[in-house]
């Protein structure tokens, strides 16, 4: 009886030295396979050069007389760079806080300093804050202009569309071309136009550039309507020089039958170099530049203490204003940022 009982675990255990001996051996016939492969042909892999790992995480906490009070995890990113052959790059962008994740996921082919290529998913070329990394922004919040009209922010997919885009630069001038899908981050084409895209930077002196931006498309936000003419046009202005900061950008856009503009003004100041810095910023944004009452002003005044490059504390206090100069809401902000 004793022997009927251990034959059947013993046929299990042959059976799974067996199983273990074939999958040995196909791994051990991989291995070989491989480095066969690698001896007879070396591609042009920079496998020297290391992966750069990146993210950071922001925390808010908003007091305000109208809407919620409250705290909130805003932002928790995590990037990811690096060549995959020379002059290959790519860059994989992740937002644990936002759904969809996927933020960028983009491959760069670099000709030449003056021509390069970029293909995937990134931020539209247009406006000189909705380009700026949320990271490296000196207010909390964007501008009231570049978050309802700039492409890619205005439906709600961080600046971002999918798409391919020539770039480069010359002496003082920076260039970007491209066409798009027009839909957002993650989405497919919502009808048969491609949008376009273009912006052009001059750079005449170390501290001073001026960009214009352009966009010229189509948006369908659902099956169920037709596609809208969605045109938008941009000028921009920073000077950056010692401690002090000026930055401006003005925005007009056309979403079908409606004009729509916009248009900010920033100054900052460091008390302590890159510990200290304070900031004033005002704009004015317009849903419908016919009618005078469709416009809301902000201002927003603020103070950034640096722990680090990009480890840092931000208190805001914004003010909103209708037409009339009535306050709307006031609402004062405590932003934390750890970045590596």
């Amino acid at each position: 009886m004793e022997r009927t009982a251990i034959d059947p675990m013993k046929k299990k255990l042959r059976k799974r030295r067996y199983r273990l001996s074939v999958l040995a051996a196909i791994l051990l016939l991989g291995a070989i396979g491989a480095s066969a492969q690698e001896t007879k042909e070396t591609p042009a892999v920079t496998a020297g050069k290391a992966l750069k790992l990146s993210g950071y995480a922001q925390f808010l906490s908003t007091i305000q007389d109208e809407g919620l009070d409250g705290f909130s995890v805003r932002r928790m990113r995590l990037a990811l760079s690096g060549e995959i052959l020379k002059n290959v790059r790519y860059k994989l962008q992740l937002d644990a806080v936002k759904s969809p994740v996927l933020l960028d996921g983009l491959v760069e082919f670099a000709f030449d300093e003056a021509v390069a290529l970029r293909i995937g998913q990134f931020k539209v070329p247009f406006s000189q804050e909705s380009l700026t990394s949320s990271a490296d922004l000196e207010t909390i919040n964007r501008s009231q202009p570049v978050l309802k009209l700039s492409p890619g922010q205005d439906i709600g997919s961080s600046g971002r569309d999918i798409g391919a885009v020539v770039f480069g630069r010359t002496s003082i001038l920076e260039y970007t071309v491209g066409v798009f899908n027009g839909a957002g981050i993650n989405k497919a084409d919502t009808n048969d136009q491609k949008d376009w895209a273009g912006r052009l930077v001059v750079r005449p002196l170390p501290f001073l550039s001026l960009g214009a931006s352009v966009y010229d498309g189509l948006y369908r936000p659902s099956v169920n309507v037709e596609s809208e003419k969605r045109d938008r046009a941009g000028l921009d202005l920073a000077v950056l020089t010692g401690p002090i900061s000026l930055k401006s950008e003005y925005i007009r856009a056309s979403d079908g039958a409606i004009l729509k503009e916009g248009w900010y003004v920033q100054g900052g100041y460091f008390f302590l170099p890159k510990k200290l810095q304070g900031i004033v910023k005002a704009d004015s944004y317009s849903w419908n530049s016919k009618e005078d009452l469709d416009r809301n002003g902000l201002w927003t005044f603020g103070l950034n203490w640096f722990f680090a490059e990009r480890t840092k504390l931000q208190l805001n206090l914004e003010i909103t204003r209708d037409t009339s100069g009535k306050t709307t809401n006031t609402a004062f902000l405590a932003h934390f940022q750890a970045a590596f």
